[in-house]
């Protein structure tokens, strides 16, 4: 919970502002603003490597989760440092975004060890709440001072830096975990996928979904901004759009959502929440007005209110007690794959085709759920079976 405050206002840094100072600002190409989008995409593929690391260095878990956080604030340090500079800017928040990204496996095992398996979701969903309350507080505050004024970015900066400081303590202050024995070869992760059939077919899945939802996602800040895709809104708007509307949905949904998280089966959850992201990504980039438009980012925010339970405690479902962590990683892997693909094809197609890069995420979306359906009707089967042969 005390962590979920600096990480919070963090999250105002990742959407939107990071993009809206690259494009208002510096007014930077579309590659460089798919790179900035993209970095974090590496930062998740590099942390295949970080549980055997820390399981090399025998390191304990919420401290090394804690360093890497620093390694953050030394990022965002840098471009607040030098706040005129697109290179520093860029090389800065790179950091930043990418060592954020490092210790995710480890805090899925952290979860894992300290959350009892049967409230797991209802908990977290709890510190997620509070985290979002006080990142929509922080993101309207925020908004408005650079709606003001873009420049008003820069003494911005420090304060992130500040936060990342806080949230490394605070999650050096967890309670402490242990990493499982196991093999130090950063590949090892992946012989999960060879050996666990549910699992390859559910990564396989969400790497079909997650590019089709990350490509619109990740171009909302340059769809909603740029005038040359019709729209122009003004930096508080697009606050609105991208983070404080989405945010307040997600936070009255977010408790709901892991109440179920915890009670359906997760095919059919992952299949409903496929539904609603397609949903929202249509009335987003075919709504003809700021308040239509608005009606999308919140069905998107339902949409994650449930989504990112799922995306942070999934494997907890199927994965063995003792290697959650290396299952995170292969997970939080090919999230960064994806992660980085989706800016690319994002810019290429908004630029090609404009409003029509919902087409193309809709039908990702689509094949990814038809992949899983399948085993989602054979686990109803199974279900129904066995309560009849209960009655």
């Amino acid at each position: 919970m005390w962590r979920s405050i600096p990480v919070g206002m963090i999250e105002y840094l990742f959407i939107p502002l990071a993009g809206l100072i690259a494009l208002e600002f510096f007014q930077a190409s579309d590659w460089q603003k798919a790179l900035l989008l993209a970095i974090s995409g590496g930062g998740m593929v590099a942390s295949i490597a970080i549980v055997p690391l820390v399981r090399k260095l025998n390191w304990e878990l919420t401290h090394s989760a804690a360093i890497f956080n620093l390694g953050g604030a030394v990022g965002i340090g840098i471009a607040a440092a030098f706040p005129d500079s697109l290179t520093l800017y860029m090389t800065g928040i790179s950091i930043g975004f990418f060592s954020f990204m490092l210790p995710l496996p480890l805090l899925t095992q952290i979860y894992q060890s300290n959350f009892p398996t049967a409230r797991r979701g209802k908990i977290y969903a709890i510190t997620a709440t509070f985290r979002g309350i006080i990142a929509i507080l922080f993101a309207w505050a925020a908004g408005k001072w650079i709606d003001a004024d873009i420049e008003n970015f820069k003494p911005l900066l420090w304060f992130f830096t500040g936060f990342a400081v806080l949230g490394a303590a605070a999650t050096w202050c967890m309670p402490k975990v242990s990493i499982s024995a196991g093999s130090t070869s950063p590949f090892t992760a992946f012989r999960w996928l060879k050996k666990d059939k549910k699992f390859r077919v559910l990564i396989i899945s969400w790497m079909l979904m997650g590019i089709g939802n990350l490509t619109s996602l990740k171009i909302w800040t340059e769809y909603f901004a740029n005038e040359d895709y019709g729209n122009d809104f003004t930096a508080f708007e697009v606050t609105l759009l991208t983070f404080i509307i989405p945010n307040v949905v997600k936070l009255v949904f977010t408790y709901p959502w892991g109440w179920i998280f915890d009670r359906l089966n997760f095919y059919f959850l992952r299949i409903i929440l496929n539904v609603l992201f397609c949903s929202a990504i249509l009335v987003v980039f075919y709504g003809q007005s700021f308040w239509i438009i608005a009606i999308g980012t919140g069905l998107q925010g339902f949409a994650f209110a449930g989504g990112n339970i799922a995306w942070s405690l999934w494997v907890t479902k199927i994965a063995p007690p003792e290697h959650t962590a290396e299952y995170m990683s292969v997970h939080t892997c090919t999230t960064g794959l994806r992660g980085i693909a989706a800016p690319l094809i994002g810019f290429a197609l908004l630029r090609g085709f404009s409003s029509g890069v919902a087409i193309f995420c809709a039908i990702l979306i689509l094949i990814a759920s038809l992949i899983i359906l399948p085993e989602a009707r054979r686990i109803r089967a199974r279900e129904r079976d066995t309560a009849n042969s209960r009655g």
